[in-house]
C-alpha cells in the first residue's frame, strides 16, 4: 500500500535536516511540491535525484487527485514538501493530504522545522495557549478589523506571518488598534541574518523602522495580549429603577448615580434619571 510522508524542510539553515528528513526524500519515488526549483535545490544538495512534480496554491485542488490516483495505480510512494518549514500550515498540503486520507493511503508526517514554533521558542511568552492566524487582509479596513477581533477573542498569544515590504504596515496597525500589545518580530530565522526584535508595539515599530533592511527577510511574528477585562452582568433593572430605590432608601441623588455608575449602566441613560430625580425633588 503506498504512503504519502509529509516532510518538513528547512526554513533557512540546511544543518536543521534530520536523518529522517533525508531518509524519506531519498526512499520515496516521487515528490510533490511547492515549488520543484526550490525543493530540487535542496534534493541536489544532498546528493538525491527524484522525479518531482509541482503541487502548490493554484494547482493543488487539481492536481491532487492526480497524484492520488497515480500512487493508487503504480503503488508508489510520495513526499510532500513546500519551499519552506512543514506543508500544509500557511503552505499548500492539506488538500493532497486530505485526498489521502480520503483514499485509505497512509499519511506519514516527518517532523521538522517550523517558523511558527521556532518563533514562539524564542519569544518568551507563555504559549500554553495561542492561536495562528497565518497572513492576515492586506487592506487596512479588513487587516484593522482582524486585529480588532482577535484582539476582543482574549487569546493570550497569536502567530502571524508577514511578508518584508508589509512588516511595517503590519506593526503599524496593531500600534493603532491593539496599543497594550507586546511583540516578538522575528526576520530570517536560522538564517545568516537572523534577527528579533521584542518589546512593545510601539518599541518594535521603531526598531523595524530603524532598520534599512527591513525590506529583506520572511516575517514571523508574535503577539502577546493583556488579559481581556471580563463582561460585566447586564442589569436586571433599569437604571431609573435602581436610582429611585437609591434615593428612597436614603441616598442622595448623587449617590444614586455614583451607584448605577458602578453597576455600569450608560452615562447617558444616568445623566437622563438625574434631572428627572432632582426635578421631582425640587417639585415636592
Amino acid at each position: 500500500m503506498p504512503k504519502l510522508y509529509v516532510v518538513a524542510t528547512p526554513i533557512g539553515n540546511l544543518n536543521d535536516v534530520t536523518p529522517r528528513m533525508r531518509e524519506a526524500l531519498a526512499d520515496v519515488d516521487l515528490v510533490a511540491a511547492e515549488d520543484t526549483r526550490v525543493t530540487g535545490k535542496l534534493l541536489s544538495h544532498f546528493g538525491i535525484s527524484k522525479p518531482a512534480v509541482s503541487c502548490h496554491r493554484h494547482n493543488e485542488e487539481v492536481r491532487s487527485s492526480a497524484i492520488i490516483e497515480r500512487m493508487l495505480v503504480e503503488n508508489i510512494d510520495v513526499a510532500l514538501t513546500c519551499d519552506a518549514g512543514t506543508p500544509a500550515i500557511s503552505d499548500p498540503g492539506h488538500e493532497l493530504v486530505s485526498a489521502a486520507w480520503d483514499a485509505g493511503i497512509e499519511v506519514v508526517p516527518i517532523s521538522g522545522p517550523s517558523a511558527t514554533v521556532t518563533a514562539l521558542s524564542a519569544c518568551g511568552y507563555d504559549a500554553r495557549e495561542f492561536a495562528f492566524f497565518g497572513f492576515l487582509p492586506r487592506e487596512k479596513k479588513p487587516l484593522c478589523d482582524k486585529l480588532k477581533a482577535i484582539g476582543r477573542s482574549a487569546i493570550p498569544v497569536c502567530v502571524i506571518y508577514e511578508s518584508p515590504h508589509r512588516i511595517v504596515k503590519l506593526v503599524s496597525a496593531i500600534c493603532e488598534t491593539l496599543p497594550q500589545a507586546d511583540l516578538t518580530v522575528c526576520s530570517d530565522l536560522t538564517k545568516y541574518y537572523e534577527k528579533i526584535y521584542r518589546g512593545t508595539c510601539v518599541e518594535v515599530l521603531d526598531q523595524l523602522k530603524d532598520n534599512p533592511n527591513v525590506e529583506k527577510g520572511e516575517y514571523c511574528l508574535v503577539m502577546r495580549l493583556p488579559p481581556a477585562e471580563p463582561a460585566r452582568e447586564q442589569p436586571t433593572l433599569t437604571c431609573e429603577l435602581v436610582m429611585l430605590k437609591a434615593v428612597y432608601d436614603g441616598m442622595t441623588v448623587a449617590e444614586a448615580a455614583d451607584l448605577a455608575r458602578e453597576r455600569g449602566y450608560p452615562r447617558n441613560e444616568i445623566y437622563r434619571v438625574r434631572l428627572r430625580l432632582n426635578d421631582l425633588i425640587a417639585e415636592s
